[in-house]
Order: structure tokens, then sequence, then C-alpha cells
């Protein structure tokens, strides 16, 4: 708006018999916060998007990378199971 239509409106609220400056319209209020609230559940709801996508799109890197998939070779599997008997051996020795 420019200043001009801004000059009018003003003139305009002035020449109104039913403007009181000092008080607010009936329920502005109660508005104003319904805006406030649905405006944090509007942030809630994309921050739970965001943790929501960022999770899917580790799930789908692992499973692409094999990190976490449990399959492994027959190499990995001896060793391995060296590994832990060397670390726990059951007789004591």
């Amino acid at each position: 708006m420019n200043d001009e239509q801004l000059d009018n409106l003003f003139a305009a609220a002035r020449r109104s018999p039913d403007s009181d400056p000092g008080r607010a319209p009936v329920g502005f209020a109660d508005r104003v916060l319904q805006k406030r609230k649905a405006r944090i559940q509007e942030n809630r709801a994309f921050v739970r998007a965001s943790i929501l996508s960022i999770s899917a799109s580790l799930i789908v890197l692992g499973a692409a990378f094999g990190l976490g998939s449990g399959a492994a070779s027959s190499d990995d599997s001896e060793s391995t199971a060296e590994l832990a008997y060397a670390l726990w051996d059951p007789t004591g020795n």
C-alpha cells in the first residue's frame, strides 16, 4: 500500500463512529492465541517430519552400503568366532 491509500484508510477509521482506539475488538486476544497455537503445531509437525525423513534416509543409506545388515561372509564369521574364543577361553587358559 502506498501512503495515499494508508492516509485514506486512517481517515476513514477516524470518521467511524464506533471506533474506540483504546479497546481491541471482541475476541481479538482469542484469535491471536489460536493463531499462535496453530503456528506452534505446524512447527512441531515440521520437526517431526524432518526427523522422520532423516531417519529414513539413514536406514536407506545403511541398507545400500550394507551397514548393519548382518550378512557376513564365512571368513568374517570364522575370524569373529576365533576372536571371541581368544578373548574368552572356557577352560580358563
